[in-house]
């Protein structure tokens, strides 16, 4: 092969493939580019009568062909009907069973309580409101409630601070 031939087969393949005038404009001048032009239309054109004799079938052929593809379109739909029927069959006969199945009493294991000596979290919670309720004081507020303590204990008995009034917001 000569690296020569490798250089204008791009020039060649445009020519064919559409009207390229550069592609043209060598191929005008160049005995082997004609010649491999040539050759692949040559080719070109067996394979396009081979295809035209192959496609011209006798009319024997065209009607089993026809016959042969109805069949096939029969049996499809068939299939495809039965599918349409038993799918949804299928499904509701499935549904029924485990209707029936989740109603009828069956033996559950029962839980079985064992004593353990861990503390329940839920059991403290439930003490600890209890305590926070029977107290007079939140315990968040307890140590303001010293402060108060405290400052009563060294105000004389007729203080003003005594003689507040008890403001409401109620209208």
């Amino acid at each position: 092969m000569n690296s020569n031939e490798n250089s204008h087969d791009p020039l060649v393949e445009r020519a064919l493939v559409s009207f390229d005038l550069a592609a043209e404009h060598h191929l005008a001048g160049c005995p082997p580019c004609q010649t491999a032009r040539d050759r692949v239309e040559g080719a070109l054109r067996q394979f396009a009568a081979a295809n035209r004799e192959y496609a011209n079938r006798p009319e024997s052929f065209w009607q089993q062909q026809a016959l042969c593809i109805e069949a096939a379109r029969r049996k499809s739909e068939m299939r495809s009907r039965l599918t349409a029927t038993l799918v949804p069959a299928v499904v509701a006969l499935l549904l029924t069973a485990f209707a029936i199945l989740g109603r009828a009493p069956g033996v559950r294991p029962m839980a079985t309580v064992t004593p353990t000596a861990q503390v329940d979290p839920d059991h403290e919670l439930l003490l600890e409101v209890e305590r926070a309720i029977q107290s007079d004081t939140p315990r968040a507020l307890e140590p303001a409630t010293l402060m108060v303590d405290e400052r009563d204990t060294n105000l004389p008995l007729g203080s003003t601070s005594n003689r507040k009034e008890i403001r409401s917001h109620e209208n």
